[in-house]
């Protein structure tokens, strides 16, 4: 699906291109703003907008291919950005990202997708009723749709910074050592990480954006930017913060595990030493020699069962101050 509409710098209003040929003649007028959306394009679509705005093949190429990293390629007259969108399912334990690919031009700006993004619906929402600002250039138009990117990460990472302090505080409330415990914090670590992934490369693109010299954006176009970089810088921190934060707690989870499985052993190893006094005393009682003193005891046998209660009892007590029950 492809979907064309334009500011006409002398009426001040927006209107949708319903012919796409006409965009030749709106971009040569630099003061008119074109943006243009695709929707799941093939490569016929792609050649055909490639000869229309002049494209590079090696842009084009990228635009079509899918698991890009986050990055921004500067060519003659043109940006090319790759983007990344976040969504965060019901259950919370996955992280869908989709790529968001942007030619940026001096007045113009092509978008190409392959689902239904709802933050290109926000960014045209905030472009249209930033008409003061829209004289500004298509930076306007780009701070908006790359704002409102970012704007949406920060929920998701709330949500996610929620559960990694719910999970640390359920360490020491009995939860350690369980093995879904286990592969939830594993899981939200890689949430964490996916994020990372993103976030960082992004950064670079600002960083591109708001400090190289270029004859797409003016100075006013590069305070816009710097907001968005703000932004990054803040989500990265914090991305980056939680991340340490979950190694800790994993760190924590393994130590008191090791901690539980040191009293067990400290507990078997009491009972063993119980067990193997009274196995002691049964032993003993137990040879088959004529001569053995106390052999012919009429009371020997319960005489025998109360030595060993008694040793067990005092072990027991003797470990019990110990702390090894």
């Amino acid at each position: 699906m492809i979907k064309a509409m334009h500011y006409d710098s002398q009426a001040h209003t927006f209107q949708s291109v319903t012919n796409l040929e006409e965009i030749s003649d709106l971009l040569e007028d630099k003061k008119n703003q074109v943006w243009l959306d695709l929707d799941g394009p093939d490569k016929e679509h792609m050649h055909i907008l490639a000869e229309e705005f002049k494209f590079h093949p090696l842009a084009v190429e990228d635009a079509l291919t899918f698991h890009q990293r986050p990055k921004i390629e500067e060519y003659e007259n043109f940006f090319f950005v790759v983007f990344y969108t976040a969504r965060i399912n019901e259950k919370k334990d996955e992280l869908r990202l989709c790529e968001l690919k942007m030619f940026v031009g001096s007045n113009y700006l092509v978008t190409v997708h392959h689902e239904e993004l709802s933050e290109l619906k926000d960014a045209e929402q905030r472009w249209r009723r930033n008409v003061e600002t829209v004289e500004h250039g298509i930076g306007v138009l780009l701070y908006s749709l790359l704002d409102t990117v970012v704007d949406n990460y920060f929920p998701i990472v709330d949500e996610l910074v929620d559960q990694a302090e719910e999970m640390e505080d359920a360490i020491f409330q009995g939860m350690a050592g369980q093995r879904n415990f286990t592969e939830d914090l594993l899981g939200l670590k890689k949430l964490f990480l996916r994020m990372r992934r993103v976030a960082g490369p992004e950064r670079d693109v600002l960083n591109v954006l708001t400090n190289r010299d270029s004859p797409v954006f003016n100075e006013t176009n590069l305070v816009y930017f710097r907001d968005v970089y703000d932004h990054l810088m803040r989500l990265s921190d914090t991305l980056d913060l939680y991340r340490d934060q979950i190694s800790s707690a994993m760190d924590a989870n393994l130590a008191v595990v090791s901690n539980d499985l040191n009293k067990v052993m400290r507990t078997l190893t009491a009972t063993s030493i119980i067990l193997m006094s009274d196995a002691l005393v049964s032993g003993i009682y137990g040879m088959n020699f004529d001569n053995i003193p106390e052999l012919h005891l009429p009371y020997g046998y319960f005489g025998a069962l109360a030595l060993m209660l008694g040793v067990s009892v005092g072990l027991y007590f003797f470990f019990k101050k110990l702390r090894w029950f």
